[in-house]
């Protein structure tokens, strides 16, 4: 298999996150902190985030999500404050700190997605297209209960 498409995404996904993680260390932090980061300061002030939202976006475990929340929680990153219509749920909130630092990871992001687009010119929105139809049908695939053949 000399072109394998998933070996590509694989290669490009780890030089992404490696360098996600390069910023994110000079900031004292992991490359999924700053993207939560990132992802809280896009959508606290349209709605309210929680927990199963960052699953959702980042394709995570529930067990994996937490442990990301508690671990920014104790880091002064974030602060779980009750739903206003059900005190069950935790909204996610960044501190004083956070926001400090999503000014930053805002414009480390921004450079990186110009970066892309510049390498990717005309081909950028059908291979982003295709590379949101490859997540979408791989994630459904394993959502679904296996066949009893």
């Amino acid at each position: 298999m000399q072109r394998a498409i998933g070996i590509a995404i694989k290669k490009a996904n780890n030089a992404l996150a490696r360098d996600s993680d390069h910023f994110a260390k000079q900031l004292g932090l992991t490359g999924m902190q700053i993207s939560t980061i990132n992802f809280i300061a896009d959508h606290e002030t349209t709605q309210d985030v929680f927990q199963r939202d960052l699953e959702q976006e980042f394709n995570i475990r529930k067990a994996t999500a937490s442990s990301l929340v508690t671990a920014m929680v104790t880091k002064g990153l974030l602060i779980r404050v009750a739903a206003t219509n059900d005190a069950r749920y935790k909204r996610l909130l960044l501190t004083p700190q956070a926001r400090q630092l999503a000014k930053k990871i805002d414009a480390f992001f921004a450079v990186s997605e110009r970066r892309m687009q510049a390498l990717l010119a005309a081909d950028f929105d059908p291979t982003y297209n295709n590379l949101i139809k490859i997540s979408q049908t791989f994630t459904d695939q394993n959502t679904q209960p296996p066949k009893n053949d």
